[in-house]
């Protein structure tokens, strides 16, 4: 179970595609950057773009590389040309081929997320207790709003109290829990009240467009979510 919402929780800018919007991500307080290694997103990042923001940025942030449906072997060499220090797997990838990438990458961070469909928190406790019995060890899980044929950054917001409510009652063992979909500067504080999550992950509720991050709207994501326990 999580512990009571801290002010102090984890802060993640998703699909950064430049190293000046990474520079501003970094200068905003945020605790990381996601960079995006799906070709067929909106927010896709070719591994030397992903190596200079690497080269432009101090070890303080935390640098997250998105995966959707990649094979462990080509998730483990863009880790490694890239230097990233988690992978976030973000589509149907079986526990199997986690556990393949972990044998592979030795102790980089992993990040498991779920986009939380017609099924509901029954799927999500379902595919915990698979990567529980393949040794798998998470950094956190990911919870992001379902939409057809779409990865995340769609700008779609799962209800926060119904996130409280899993956490609360799951019968799983849950790591660290990541509230993602749809938030923005104007819902945050609200949403990480309600929802009690140690992280929180935005991309579209920040943007001027997909893959530019506004400079006004960051900070004050990142201002407005520290403060919701004030």
């Amino acid at each position: 179970m999580n512990a009571a919402m801290k002010t102090n929780m984890w802060i993640k800018i998703c699909g950064i595609t430049n190293t000046d919007d990474a520079k501003m991500v970094s200068e905003s307080g945020a605790d990381a950057i996601g960079l995006n290694f799906y070709a067929q997103s909106k927010r896709f990042v070719v591994t030397g773009i992903a190596r200079d923001i690497r080269d432009q940025l101090d070890d303080r942030i935390e640098l997250v590389g998105v995966f959707v449906n990649s094979t462990p072997q080509e998730v483990a060499a863009i880790t490694e040309i890239v230097s990233l220090d988690t992978v976030q797997f973000h589509g149907e990838e079986s526990a199997d081929t986690i556990a393949d990438f972990q044998k592979l990458a030795g102790d980089v961070n992993i990040i498991r997320a779920f986009r939380v469909g017609p099924d509901g928190f029954a799927a999500v406790d379902r595919a915990l207790q698979e990567l529980a019995n393949a040794g798998i060890t998470l950094r956190a899980v990911l919870l992001d709003a379902y939409k057809p044929g779409e990865y995340g950054g769609t700008g779609h917001q799962i209800a926060p109290e119904l996130v409280r409510d899993w956490i609360k009652n799951s019968t799983a063992t849950l790591p660290p829990v990541i509230l993602a979909g749809g938030l923005n500067p104007e819902n945050v504080k609200d949403a990480v009240s309600i929802a009690r999550t140690w992280g929180i992950d935005t991309a579209s509720g920040v943007e001027m467009e997909p893959g530019r991050k506004c400079s006004q709207k960051t900070p004050f994501f990142v201002s407005r979510a520290r403060s919701a326990g004030d």
